[in-house]
């Protein structure tokens, strides 16, 4: 694992992930720069300025909640650590 994880398409994630989740996760990887990754058994977003860490959010694929798990996702998104305006 590590810095070998392929990043994957848009068009492979939407089958798995809820819908207002991937909506979330399609404005990341399209206009915001972030990766998405397969990672265990779903996907992970990657933060563009992540300078050697590893910031990533864990994507649910199926929640309780798809609203509050895609809340969850932009949230945490617009918590990046390097404090960029990539979310603006």
């Amino acid at each position: 694992m590590g810095e070998s994880w392929d990043e994957v398409s848009l068009k492979d994630a939407r089958s798995s992930l809820d819908k207002e989740v991937y909506d979330v996760v399609e404005d990341l990887v399209k206009n915001k720069g972030w990766r998405l990754r397969e990672q265990g058994h779903k996907y992970a977003v990657y933060c563009p300025c992540t300078d050697g860490r590893a910031n990533f959010i864990t994507l649910p694929g199926t929640s309780k909640n798809p609203g509050n798990a895609a809340k969850r996702v932009k949230r945490s998104a617009s918590r990046c650590p390097d404090r960029h305006e990539l979310m603006r």
